[in-house]
């Protein structure tokens, strides 16, 4: 994926839609956490960076705690 590209479509995401992306790569990168070098982790740091530019941090940590906490939501989101 361009990454530019990501960093455009999250410019102009709802923040409904904001949420979704952070709990899809939340937990898109806890799957792919051994491998350090994937893209999706990126991306994620992409996400973070458009919740830091719209002051929503705490959303983004929130759900990143959430995520980490019970793993199986992420099972059940991504399989979605």
């Amino acid at each position: 994926m361009n990454t530019e590209e990501f960093r455009e479509t999250l410019e102009t995401l709802k923040e409904s839609e904001l949420i979704h992306y952070v709990q899809k790569y939340v937990c898109l990168s806890l799957t792919d956490a051994s491998d350090p070098a994937a893209e999706v982790h990126t991306l994620l740091d992409l996400v973070y960076v458009e919740c830091v530019r719209r002051k929503k941090e705490r959303m983004y940590d929130k759900i990143y705690e959430t995520m980490c906490r019970d793993p199986e939501v992420c099972r059940i989101l991504i399989a979605a």
